[in-house]
């Protein structure tokens, strides 16, 4: 009778194609530990939306209350055209120039350096709406004597040519100065765990991506009809000129909403732009231009452009009413 279990069977696969599934088998199990152990940590609390997302305001941006539809992240960003010209140096110009809300956050907070203020909480004592004179608001100031979190960059002050920042992935791409990333992270978190949704649309950019969205910006009033000189004066009060703009410092951030992804001054009255905007301060960061303060910062109303200046300063400029700007006058005054 013929043997049904024979003890030599063929095998089902080669052996070098078992050896190669193997192999296959040990990459795919180390990308997915890479993506759990690595990436998706630094993704928490971050969005998805392209750095190449580009402003959408109108002429003033003037802010309009009430205005805000959530438009379920249906429209889509705005790409202006490429514009391949040159540009003056804007360094040889002049120019002339709440309700409560309780917020969860971590009360962990990196430690810094050479803070300018030591304050004990509460920090309510300061009235939020209390004038301001600042003793000599200063145009152009000395870098070299001011913390890493309080170096001034805008239209008078440019970055060093070799700057270089010392950055940290926080996921998507997007990157944030390494000492700072960990606070906008847990601030992130916080409005999470509020239940909104918050969106990184930019961080970091190099000073080469940002001569492209000058370039772009300044096309676009180009081809409105503006002269040379008005439109390189609109584009720099919508983007900043290579060089004096906050996200070549690395301590600037975009920040949207899931439900409203256009850089408009709508997003002052979505959940998450009211959130931040009442709530930042406790990480370290300020919204950077307010509506009422463009004569000083000189760059229209940006509800979605927060800064890290460190808890301190930020609950200080918070309470006070001031930009960056002013608190830099005053702290070198004081020295």
């Amino acid at each position: 009778m013929r043997n049904r279990y024979s003890r030599y069977k063929e095998p089902v696969f080669s052996r070098k194609f078992t050896v190669f599934l193997i192999m296959l088998a040990v990459i795919a199990a180390g990308f997915v530990m890479y993506i759990v152990f690595y990436t998706y940590p630094s993704m928490q609390g971050v969005g998805i939306i392209p750095d190449e997302i580009e402003y959408a305001p109108s002429e003033t941006n003037g802010y309009e209350p009430d205005n805000y539809q959530d438009t379920g992240a249906q429209d889509e960003p705005v790409y202006p055209y490429i514009y391949e010209g040159e540009t003056d140096n804007p360094a040889e110009d002049v120019y002339e120039n709440s309700t409560e809300y309780n917020s969860v956050y971590s009360n962990e907070y990196p430690v810094e350096d050479a803070l300018p203020y030591e304050y004990n909480e509460p920090y309510e004592s300061y009235d939020p709406y209390e004038p301001y004179e600042p003793f000599v608001l200063l145009t152009t100031v000395d870098n070299s004597l001011l913390p890493w979190y309080l170096k001034l960059v805008n239209r008078y002050n440019f970055l060093d040519y070799y700057f270089s920042p010392y950055l940290s992935p926080i996921g998507w791409g997007h990157y944030f100065d390494e000492r700072a990333y960990r606070s906008l992270l847990d601030m992130l978190d916080s409005a999470r765990a509020e239940g909104l949704s918050p969106i990184v649309a930019s961080s970091f950019r190099s000073v080469s991506r940002q001569t492209t969205l000058f370039r772009n910006q300044m096309q676009r009033h180009l081809d409105r009809g503006y002269s040379e000189e008005d439109a390189f004066e609109q584009a720099r009060r919508v983007v900043a000129y290579p060089g004096s703009s906050e996200h070549n410092l690395g301590l600037a951030v975009d920040i949207v909403a899931l439900s409203y992804q256009n850089l408009t001054a709508n997003i002052a009255n979505t959940p998450e732009g009211i959130w931040l905007a009442q709530n930042s301060y406790r990480y370290g960061f300020v919204l950077r231009y307010p509506y009422h303060k463009q004569d000083i910062t000189n760059i229209i109303f940006e509800p979605w452009h927060f800064r890290y200046v460190g808890r301190d300063a930020a609950a200080e400029m918070f309470y006070r009413d001031l930009v960056l700007e002013e608190f830099v006058s005053e702290w070198l005054a004081q020295r």
